[in-house]
């Protein structure tokens, strides 16, 4: 049965479509190395603006609307998942589910009518849980059903968390729903992953001040920080993932990381969220 990571926070610009993408593209590469069954990594995108998705299939990710994850989340019975997948640009065991951005703005207005709204992703992708090692999913930045839905089908949430006073603001709503969702939804097995620093500037005088809160808030919940740099602003604009953009020299020992920044620090973040998926971990 696959790990199923949501990448959430409700504030918007923190990193979440970053982080989403490349741990997806990163967990591609290295279990391409790996002797695992399964070996591939899906990517769900339920964000409306479909930024995931255009990271790693520019011109493939959008379908029709009864062809994408929208007819997924409101359609009695939901269509076949599997014969929506699509296979990513660079990584042959990386897939995604075509979206529609009107369809998916559509569905969000329409899931709080709907029954079992909350439940409506978990029971669409079941079929194809034991298909793939992860799944990621990105979500929106709005504490809303969307967001409730990705949370109900995870195992593990991954918090990705801007190191500035604005960047804290929403953290206790977002645990507040974790723990709604485990109570409420019977989803008491949802664990949080870690709390994943990201773009950090280190001229900002408060980071470091931010960061060390953090690990007296959630001691031994931290992920090692991922910092802001171009690299990763133009891997997006390219519409890659940073392992794409800047690629080690060889990748035969299944290395990820480059000489670029970037991509060492996300090839940190797959090593250690292989590591805390690979045993329990303790909230």
């Amino acid at each position: 049965m696959a790990i199923v990571i949501a990448v959430a926070n409700q504030k918007g610009g923190v990193g979440k479509t970053t982080t989403a993408v490349n741990l997806a593209a990163g967990l591609a590469i290295w279990l391409q190395h790996e002797a695992r069954s399964p070996n591939r990594v899906l990517l769900i995108d339920t964000d409306p603006q479909t930024h995931a998705l255009m990271a790693i299939a520019f011109g493939r990710h959008l379908a029709a609307p009864d062809g994408s994850l929208a007819a997924l989340l409101i359609e009695d019975p939901p269509p076949s998942v599997q014969r929506m997948i699509r296979r990513a640009e660079h990584h042959h065991n990386l897939h995604f589910i075509p979206n529609n951005t009107q369809a998916m703005t559509d569905a969000r207005m329409r899931i709080p009518s709907l029954m079992a709204r909350e439940t409506r992703l978990a029971r669409a992708i079941e079929p194809i849980l034991d298909l793939y090692a992860y799944v990621i999913i990105d979500t929106p930045p709005t504490l809303d059903d969307l967001m409730i839905n990705a949370l109900v089908s995870a195992t593990h949430v991954l918090i990705p968390v801007e190191p500035s006073y604005l960047g804290l603001s929403g953290l206790k709503e977002l645990q507040a729903a974790i723990g709604q969702v485990r109570r409420h939804l019977k989803r008491q097995d949802l664990q949080i992953l870690g709390y994943l620093p990201t773009r950090c500037v280190t001229q900002r005088s408060e980071v470091q001040e931010i960061l060390d809160y953090l690990n007296e808030s959630f001691p031994g919940q931290m992920l090692s920080p991922i910092h802001e740099t171009t690299d990763l602003i133009y891997a997006h604009s390219a519409h890659m993932d940073v392992f794409t953009y800047r690629p080690p020299r060889s990748r035969q020992d299944g290395r990820l990381a480059s000489a670029s920044r970037a991509t060492q620090e996300y090839s940190r973040l797959v090593e250690e969220v292989v590591k805390r998926t690979l045993r329990p971990v303790k909230v």
